[in-house]
């Protein structure tokens, strides 16, 4: 997404909605609500913050939830609106896409641990 304005804000509910204005919008000119919640601001350095909602830049694909080759028509019966990649990896567009599939087949998501590498020398 490119911003070409100073405030743009993204449907947090995922509708795809943005409102792009050179004003500020805390002034009572117009809205910043969609879907019944507030929407989400958009910062010009946007890569640095997780936009909920919004799609992802590419399709992410999933190697720890990768399907065998003989169970790809049936996963693709399931789940028609996830994409499979010709090693078996499911991709995901969005966020909530993801979390929509790891709810329906029954697996939890854990918060990733970040460990930070020694430099080697």
């Amino acid at each position: 997404m490119e911003l070409r304005h100073d405030w743009t804000f993204i449907c947090s509910e995922g509708c795809g909605r943005v409102i792009e204005k050179d004003e500020d919008p805390y002034d009572g000119n117009y809205s910043t609500y969609c879907c019944g919640e507030d929407m989400q601001r958009v910062y010009p350095n946007h890569k640095q913050f997780h936009i909920v909602g919004a799609a992802y830049i590419r399709t992410k694909y999933s190697d720890s939830l990768a399907v065998s080759m003989s169970q790809i028509a049936e996963h693709r019966e399931k789940f028609p609106g996830v994409k499979i990649d010709s090693q078996g990896r499911p991709g995901f567009d969005t966020v909530r896409q993801q979390d929509k599939y790891l709810e329906a087949s029954g697996m939890i998501k854990h918060p990733q641990k970040i460990r930070k590498l020694k430099q080697l020398t």
